[in-house]
């Protein structure tokens, strides 16, 4: 028999700190200790919340996890999600979750052409859905089809764990073993014998509003604008690592950067670093939602602020642009 989801918001009360931080202790129990991994917003301000113990719903005042024991969420590790004409899409390590109109349908190797369950990235153009997986690129338009892969098209690797697409329409891809562009049947790959990338380890790729290409490996980030790489690290940056956790891109046009111990932004003249508190953390990542809150993620606690003020719902600001969640 199949599981019918109805989700059921419950309501938290803010409990104020201090005059610009917020904690809310209950929602956190829903994320604690598990590693958030990807943020969408829906039409409605609805966020859809990856983590690796379940899909959690927020809508900036009530909570609602959902998970393989209330749903027909294929696994509760959530690795990205996509929402295309409010239709969401969502990655896990066991299928691809799809919604649209109420209706829930899983998409794994059995019932389609997916070629791998672990759904990595999901980017969408237009009506087009590409999704990185761990054996391909796959393109999903009515059906799915594998337009990417070793055995399609002869790639040294096709467990694909970054990907974002650029102006030109360009698909992007990082892999353990560089780095690959994709458009039209036609593919090229960069690496450090062919390129200024400063590693293989391709983990996170953004694209800004000038169609540059932020590219976040395991030796610091590079930059390529038109044909030109640019290369940062922590000899030309704020950052106190190479390592780069996470790259992304808010609403202002600012470059967000993370590694385990520093958070910084680049506002297209110069780099500035965010001020952390004393309490020593990992950071995991950060994360930018549909109303540009920063959700910085750490092995302690995590952390929403917004200089120009927290908004969740619509037309909804917060009197504070800070909540923590401890």
């Amino acid at each position: 028999m199949k599981k019918i989801l109805t989700i059921i918001i419950i309501p938290i009360a803010l409990t104020a700190q201090t005059d610009v931080v917020k904690t809310l202790n209950a929602p956190y129990d829903l994320i604690k200790n598990n590693k958030i991994t990807t943020i969408a917003t829906d039409s409605l301000g609805l966020n859809w919340i990856g983590t690796l113990d379940g899909l959690v719903c927020y809508n900036g005042d009530r909570w609602h996890k959902i998970t393989t024991e209330n749903s027909t969420i294929p696994s509760n590790k959530i690795l990205a999600i996509a929402i295309n004409n409010n239709t969401k899409y969502i990655g896990t390590t066991e299928g691809l979750l799809v919604i649209e109109n109420n209706k829930w349908c899983v998409f794994n190797t059995k019932n389609s052409l997916l070629p791998s369950n672990r759904i990595r990235k999901i980017k969408t153009q237009k009506d087009t859905i590409w999704i990185a997986t761990s054996r391909g690129l796959v393109k999903y338009k009515d059906v799915f089809e594998v337009v990417l892969s070793g055995e399609k098209n002869g790639i040294i690797d096709d467990d694909f764990i970054s990907m974002n697409i650029d102006k030109e329409g360009f698909v992007w891809l990082g892999t353990n073993n560089g780095l690959y562009r994709f458009k039209k049947n036609i593919w090229r790959i960069f690496t450090t014998k062919n390129s200024q990338i400063p590693n293989n380890h391709i983990w996170s790729i953004v694209i800004d509003i000038e169609n540059n290409k932020w590219i976040g490996t395991a030796n610091g980030v590079v930059v390529l604008k038109q044909e030109e790489w640019a290369i940062y690290n922590k000899k030309n940056t704020p950052i106190k690592s190479n390592i780069i956790k996470s790259i992304t891109y808010d609403d202002y046009d600012r470059v967000w950067l993370s590694t385990e111990e520093s958070v910084v932004f680049y506002d297209g003249r110069k780099w500035k670093k965010h001020k952390l508190n004393k309490e020593k953390k990992i950071i995991t990542s950060v994360l930018i939602d549909g109303y540009d809150n920063k959700w910085l993620c750490t092995s302690k606690s995590l952390t929403i602020y917004n200089n120009e003020g927290i908004e969740f719902q619509k037309n909804n600001h917060t009197d504070s642009n800070v909540l923590v969640f401890k």
